[in-house]
Parts: structure tokens; sequence; C-alpha cells
């Protein structure tokens, strides 16, 4: 499990948003507490019933959202370079980029 989604933040408003969704960490020291890294960016055991995990299938279901990113001149035309070097298009190969640097959900 990487990621989980908060579906109770009472007494924890200030750190968690309810339907957020955040990175979890590993560790083995509390088996009913999970190490997740809050709204401050801290990591903090929170009890595993505060969250569901976030599975694959809905990364695929849920692949709508658009990503805007603006660049300098000087960045994108890196970016446009690394793409053709690679044979490319600018979109797949950010997307490449993201599934290569991210610890997304993995198939089951």
């Amino acid at each position: 499990m990487n990621y989980v989604r908060c579906i109770n933040n009472r007494g924890y408003e200030a750190s968690l948003i309810a339907g957020a969704i955040y990175k979890v960490l590993p560790d083995n020291s509390d088996p009913v507490s999970l190490r997740v890294i809050d709204n401050e960016g801290e990591d903090y055991l929170y009890d595993v019933s505060r969250f569901e995990p976030v599975g694959y299938e809905e990364v695929q279901i849920n692949a709508t959202e658009a990503v805007t990113v603006h660049l300098d001149p000087t960045t994108k035309g890196i970016l446009r370079a690394e793409a053709l070097a690679a044979q490319k298009s600018v979109s797949a190969l950010l997307r490449e980029w993201i599934d290569e640097r991210l610890d997304l959900p993995v198939s089951t």
C-alpha cells in the first residue's frame, strides 16, 4: 500500500483532509497504524481505520485529470530536445518520467 485516502479526520482536521490522498511510508512498528505524510509534510502514525487504500484500478478508471505546466522557453526547448532524442512526444516522455519517479500503485 503506497497511497491511502482519508475517510475520517475527526480530531486531526489540521493535519488530515477527509477525501484527500496521502503517501504511506513503510513502518512495521505498529500493526494497527500507518505512517502517513500529512498536510504539514510530517510523517506521523495514524490509526489504520482512518484510511482506505487507493488501488491501481482506481487510478486507471479516474485518469481524466489534466495537468498544465508553464515552462520558460529554455526549459521547454530542452524538454522538446529530450523528447526528440527519445523519439517520443513531449507528453509521452513526461508520462514516462512520472511513472519512473512516482511510487504509483501497481497492477494486481
